[in-house]
């Protein structure tokens, strides 16, 4: 074979391989671009059901979670509120009483374990953003959760049996330092507002507390009534009905200024205690819930409080109404969540 017929056959070969290269290409152009449009017919796909998901939110019954025990103002509240917000959603929401850690224990439960697909929510008191501030915890309490809506507040008293001694909070700081630990205070539970409340009490009025803490506002009530804690330190409502019968005295209040329905009542302020402290409730749910569903769960809860028979309840309990959309009830949070740690410093219940 001669040079220039060699040299032919060997073009010949390379522009074959040239096409076959080039026609390998093409089809391996045209099954990634098909490949991706594949996939970009599932993520249309899975955009559309989750916009259709939340769209048709809720289609299941809800689940919201309460720290404290069955039968307080807490809980008594809240059921109230899951059931005019069911109605404005067109699904129940089912309560579940999970009380503990400060009333903390429901919603760092639910930051932990549930989704946020807004079918377990949480209600939220003060406790959840000073627990932290108590003892070390696995959750934090402004970037685990969604802050869907403020709705309302307590008042909080210190209150004894009508039939004791005490006619005043000076005789009960009289008392205290007469007897050191002998002072017993009833509230719903540890690292409750009610338990720093007290401890703060005890720091300003220089006296030793006998923190006893119990599951839930009722029991704590019922056990003042009989006589097993010299004192109570709860949010009004659990011991109105006490109050109302006459079997239970107000000593103070933790307002700023005295309520109008119960104007004889001192606030700590008064009396030379700067302890004047809201307690705000609220709802919230697990980080990273869709704005679509915070903003359904906001409506609900806002047309809740908004109703006549919310407002009546409010009135029963001596609550006050506090509305917060997600935006401030967050900023509120954080501001909040920063100033307790004063409160739990003063009380000497802080980490160490």
């Amino acid at each position: 074979m001669n040079t220039d017929t060699f040299m032919a056959k060997r073009q010949k070969l390379n522009h074959q391989n040239e096409e076959t290269r080039m026609t390998k290409c093409i089809i391996g152009r045209r099954r990634i671009g098909q490949a991706l449009a594949g996939l970009v017919v599932v993520f249309v796909a899975l955009l559309g059901t989750s916009a259709a998901a939340e769209e048709a939110y809720p289609n299941r019954p809800i689940r919201l979670l309460v720290g404290f025990g069955a039968g307080g103002p807490t809980d008594i509240t809240f059921r109230k509120l899951a059931e005019l917000a069911g109605k404005h959603l067109g699904q129940p929401i089912v309560v579940e009483n999970k009380p503990g850690a400060g009333a903390t224990l429901a919603p760092s439960t639910m930051a932990r374990m549930d989704k946020p697909d807004g079918y377990t929510i949480a209600a939220a008191t003060a406790g959840l953003l000073r627990f932290p501030h108590i003892q070390k915890v696995d959750w934090h309490p402004t970037k685990d959760f969604t802050w869907i809506a403020g709705l309302g507040g307590y008042t909080f008293v210190l209150a004894v049996r009508s039939d004791s001694p005490f006619k005043t909070v000076a005789d009960v700081v009289a008392y205290a330092k007469a007897n050191p630990g002998k002072l017993s205070i009833g509230t719903a539970g540890a690292g409750t507002t009610m338990h720093l409340l007290a401890e703060a009490f005890g720091g300003m009025a220089g006296i030793e507390v006998t923190h006893v803490g119990f599951k839930s506002s009722s029991e704590a009530a019922t056990n003042l009534i009989g006589g097993h804690t010299v004192a109570a330190l709860d949010a009004v409502g659990s011991v109105l009905p006490f109050v109302e019968s006459g079997s239970v005295r107000l000593l103070m209040s933790f307002d700023a200024l005295p309520a109008d329905w119960m104007p004889s009542v001192p606030t700590a302020k008064s009396l030379g205690y700067e302890l004047v402290y809201p307690a705000p409730y609220g709802v919230v749910g697990p980080k990273g819930m869709s704005p679509q569903v915070v903003a359904r769960l906001n409506e609900a809860f806002k047309a809740a409080i908004d109703s006549a028979e919310y407002a009546t309840l409010l009135r029963s309990l001596r609550q006050t109404y506090w509305y917060k959309n997600p935006a401030d009830y967050e900023a509120w949070a954080r501001a909040f969540y920063v100033s307790e740690r004063s409160l739990v410093s003063r009380a000497k219940l802080g980490v160490q």
